[in-house]
């Protein structure tokens, strides 16, 4: 039978009160060293030109920094090489990005949370062990599922049976989990992705499209984060994966058999088509399409709206369609660009030889 914790009624939020910090505060809570003074309380983070009187920026470069002399800031994160603007209190910072980040998730708005427990509604299948969980309105739990501790499935969510889910994971609203898959610890699932439906597997016979059977699974390591109204299409047999610490954009396909290394990122409306393998630290930018048996090796960069369609070795910055290398893209591009020119110039070449040729039969 089921093992939960005790049912709840209402699903709740944390206390919506505003945080607010000094500078010194916030000098120590990123690590840096504070110019100026301490006592300026900071409500918000905001880019150099919106920033107010309670505000933080930063300055990621210093080619930049010129810029903060027309900003209203209260608080500025500089890079530790750079010299502080005259009258502006500055927080300098090995790493004013990462130190920025630091800033925003202590001042992050209030967000929904579901409480420990299991909401009145929820539907928990015999078998399924849910202890440590929080699960909400009108999730549905399959016969056999496991679920970590410090997990939370939002309202609507799917967990198909025999699912393994970690701890300390997030699945956000109308999440779908089909049967079988397994998923790391400290995974976030945003709202409306879909994960383990079945690969786009037919073939053509007697003029019609019969499915393939999509008997595999998909497993999906620790720390990985799924963007909303993404799909992730279990094996036709065997596997698809997603390596930790890898990071999936809104609106991404990928599809059965596919593996993704670690540490990945791959940004919305990109697309990997069945079987292909993305090593370690792959970028692929928006809308960029793989085709399927197609590896792409470690560290590799594809521009925005590339079609890969042939393996890229290691280390490789390809762009286009089909993608190039990115120096050889370049040379081409400036072919392309005097392309008209030499239309031009071939037109006039060829009137001469008429008009030589028409000469000499004459």
């Amino acid at each position: 039978m089921a093992v939960a914790s005790p049912a709840h009624a209402e699903y709740t939020m944390i206390p919506d009160e505003p945080r607010t910090i000094t500078a010194s505060g916030l000098a120590s809570r990123v690590g840096g060293v504070l110019e100026g003074d301490g006592d300026c309380v900071i409500r918000g983070v905001a880019t150099i030109e919106d920033a107010g009187a309670d505000d933080v920026t930063w300055v990621a470069s210093p080619e930049i920094l010129p810029r903060v002399a027309n900003s209203r800031a209260g608080v500025v994160l500089i890079p530790t090489d750079c010299a502080a603007p005259e009258g502006r209190i500055v927080i300098k910072v090995h790493d004013p990005d990462s130190a920025v980040c630091k800033v925003l998730a202590f001042l992050a708005p209030p967000r929904d949370v579901v409480p420990p427990g299991v909401h009145a509604s929820a539907i928990i299948e015999p078998g399924a062990v849910v202890d440590g969980a929080a699960v909400g309105a009108h999730v549905y739990i399959g016969a056999g599922v496991r679920i970590g501790e410090g997990t939370q499935l939002y309202p609507g969510v799917f967990v198909g049976m025999n699912t393994v889910i970690g701890r300390d994971c997030a699945l956000w609203p109308n999440v779908v989990v089909r049967e079988g898959t397994t998923i790391g610890d400290r995974v976030v699932i945003h709202p409306n992705a879909t994960i383990g439906a079945d690969g786009f597997s037919y073939l053509q016979r007697d003029g019609a499209h019969r499915k393939i059977p999509q008997i595999g699974t998909v497993a999906i390591e620790d720390d990985v984060e799924i963007g909303a109204n993404t799909t992730i299409d279990r094996a036709r047999s065997g596997v698809t994966r997603i390596g930790r610490g890898t990071k999936i954009d809104n609106l991404v396909q990928v599809a059965h058999n596919v593996k993704i290394g670690e540490h990945c990122i791959l940004v919305g409306q990109s697309g990997v088509a069945g079987s292909s393998v993305l090593g370690r630290h792959v970028f692929l930018s928006g809308q960029v399409g793989v085709s399927d048996h197609r590896k792409i090796g470690d560290g590799v960069q594809v521009a925005g709206g590339s079609a890969v369609l042939a393996d890229v070795p290691n280390g490789q910055t390809v762009r286009g369609s089909p993608a190039i290398g990115a120096v050889q893209f370049g040379r081409r591009e400036v072919a392309l660009r005097k392309l008209p020119d030499l239309i031009k110039q071939v037109r006039e070449l060829s009137r001469r030889v008429e008009e030589l040729e028409h000469g000499e039969g004459g």
